[in-house]
């Protein structure tokens, strides 16, 4: 649309346009104001519309495009004319003023109502002074729309500007941000590679496909392999070659359940390394979800060595008892070697006694062969008896033989319960009759209890072979014996009271083996129930204890048999620890020929 005239100039410059003289202007000024302006349009000089506008409601805006083809062509000859436009019930005029200096000679159309209705007589300069009124009216009003417009454009701008100002801040903040959170992660990033790289365990992890994605250094170290070598290819290349098949089926599993049961807890399974060995590892397991999906991480432990040393370190509190029982073992041998070694001296000498006897007897049946018994041979008889003093020796010798086969018996069993309790320790589980055990280890370390205490046994007969390590369980309760013992003499050296108790007792449990070892002891002190377990903790002075024994019991029953351990304790009465264990030996007990087959995700 084109601008409309709206200067003062503009609208003189139209009336003086019009033919012949403008009249009485007193009464052309009445005339305009008892004119009331509906419709104002401007055109092109063949009628067509640029511009209309209603004043009033009703007006008949509609009818502005024939109107500006009639007043266009009224004007082809004319400077102004009139033409009267009837609409309904009213009447009115339409004033058009040929515009020679606009758009090729225009068209400005005015259309008023007089008030009263009636017919105006207007003089030859009236309509052109009545359009430029009406046409005045209409422009001011667009000034003033304009200047509304231009306000409200200003302020549009304005709070373009500030919106502009505020999304080109808020852009730059979040680009800001963004960079700041950039920066984080890499240095995260960085953190976390260094992490990686530094960590003495190994770490790696794998997508839901079983697909090695990262492998650090240390893992490397403990497979041999370089991370080039890996990543990218399947995890089971890090396992013995038997439990391929049961990994995928064990991942798939894990990918699909809730973590929550197994994550972060350490299992030991068997890896393998480059060069084809077969090593035990420890695991740590858990899944984190990503935008490509879960992945997962394993921490490995090499733990050949930990192995290693705990048996090393069972061997060294083995050899620890053994050399602390070295002492009572001799005794108790040395107690009954002696009688029977003095029992050997009596019958070596009695039976010099003996000789003068046999020698007479010799020659006495040797007489009686012959057919003759010469009186002096039965009176050399009788009196090498009576020096013999045969009644006493016949009364004595089958008491010494009594007592030397007691004595090798007692010796004999002694070394049966050293060369049980002695067994050596291997990875295999066996078959063990737990009665015969305790009964043995309650042999060996006699010399321990016998000056403090009586040892009760009540074996259950019917107890069935338990699988087991019969050398690491022996170590288990020689260590609960020696210790009963102990609490048993402090607490007869607080009371000064007679000899305490020491009850061992077996029973089957349904497929669980239970052996109770109590004492009458001083009980376990509050504040060190919760500690008994944990190593190099001790409630005995120094130098009489080294805080292993029921850290390697707790060890032995718990890890490598999957049974419990557990105690009753009461002050002043004393201490009953209760060691369960499969009948069976749980689920590890093939753990010697199949332990490479559990697998590093379950």
């Amino acid at each position: 649309m084109q601008n409309l005239p709206s200067d003062m100039s503009e609208l003189l410059a139209v009336a003086t346009v019009a033919d012949g003289d403008i009249g009485d202007i007193g009464s052309t000024l009445q005339l305009l104001e008892a004119c009331i302006p509906s419709i104002l349009l401007l055109s092109t000089a063949d009628g067509r519309v640029v511009f209309a506008d209603e004043f009033r409601e009703g007006a008949g805006l509609g009818m502005a495009k024939m109107l500006a083809v009639d007043l266009a062509r009224e004007l082809a000859t004319k400077q102004v004319c009139s033409l009267k436009v009837l609409t309904g019930v009213e009447s009115r005029w339409a004033f058009g003023v040929r515009l020679p200096q606009w758009a090729g000679s225009g068209v400005a159309g005015c259309v008023v109502q007089h008030p009263e209705g009636a017919d105006l007589d207007l003089r030859h300069g009236e309509p052109a002074l009545i359009g430029c009124a009406g046409f005045g009216w209409s422009a001011s009003q667009h000034k003033a729309r304009e200047r509304e417009l231009r306000t409200r454009v200003a302020h549009l701008r304005a709070e373009h500007e500030t919106l502009k100002n505020a999304q080109e801040q808020a852009f730059a903040d979040a680009i800001k941000e963004r960079e700041k959170r950039l920066q984080r992660q890499q240095q995260d990033m960085a953190q976390l590679e260094a992490i990686m790289k530094l960590a003495a365990d190994g770490i790696v992890t794998v997508n839901e496909e079983g697909i090695i994605q990262s492998f650090n250094q240390a893992a490397g170290r403990i497979f041999g392999y370089e991370p080039d070598e890996v990543i990218g290819q399947r995890l089971t290349m890090l396992m013995p070659q038997s439990s391929h098949q049961r990994h995928d089926e064990h991942l798939a599993k894990y990918i699909n359940s809730d973590q929550a049961s197994i994550a972060g807890l350490s299992r030991e399974v068997m890896g393998r390394r480059k060069d084809g060995t077969v090593f035990p590892l420890e695991i740590a397991t858990s899944k984190v979800p990503t935008n490509s999906g879960p992945i997962l991480t394993g921490i490995f432990r090499d733990i050949a060595n930990r192995i290693r040393m705990e048996g090393q370190l069972v061997q060294a509190q083995k050899m620890e008892s053994v050399g602390q029982l070295a002492a009572g073992i001799a005794h108790e041998i040395n107690t009954p070697t002696q009688y029977v070694g003095d029992n050997t001296r009596f019958l070596e000498d009695v039976f010099l006694d003996l000789v003068p006897l046999l020698a007479c007897c010799n020659t006495l049946c040797q007489a009686v062969e012959k057919g003759g018994v010469p009186e002096h041979l039965v009176t050399s008889v009788a009196e090498a008896a009576k020096e013999a003093d045969l009644d006493y020796l016949i009364d004595e010798i089958p008491k010494a033989i009594g007592q030397s086969l007691e004595g090798i018996d007692q010796v004999a069993k002694i070394v049966r319960s050293m060369k049980d309790f002695s067994h050596p320790s291997g990875e295999a589980k066996q078959a063990v009759d737990l009665n015969r055990a305790l009964d043995s280890t309650l042999t060996v370390c006699r010399n321990e209890w016998k000056y403090v205490a009586e040892a009760v046994t009540d074996f259950d007969p019917d107890l069935p072979m338990v699988t087991c390590l019969p050398g690491e369980c022996n170590q288990v309760f020689l260590n609960l014996l020696i210790n009963a013992a102990h609490a048993i003499g402090d607490n007869l050296a607080n009371q000064s009271a007679e000899k305490g108790t020491i009850t061992v007792a077996t029973r089957r449990d349904g497929n669980w083996a239970e052996v109770r070892i109590g004492d009458t002891g001083t009980g376990i002190p509050e504040e060190s129930r919760s500690r008994i377990f944990d190593p190099f903790f001790t409630t005995k002075e120094v130098g009489r204890g080294t805080g292993q024994g029921l850290a390697i019991a707790h060890s032995v029953i718990t890890e490598k048999h999957e049974g419990t351990i557990k105690f009753e304790t009461e002050i002043g009465v004393g201490t009953t620890f209760i060691v369960r264990l499969p009948i069976s030996g749980g689920s590890s007990s093939k753990k010697g020929a199949e332990s490479e087959e559990a697998d590093f995700v379950g």
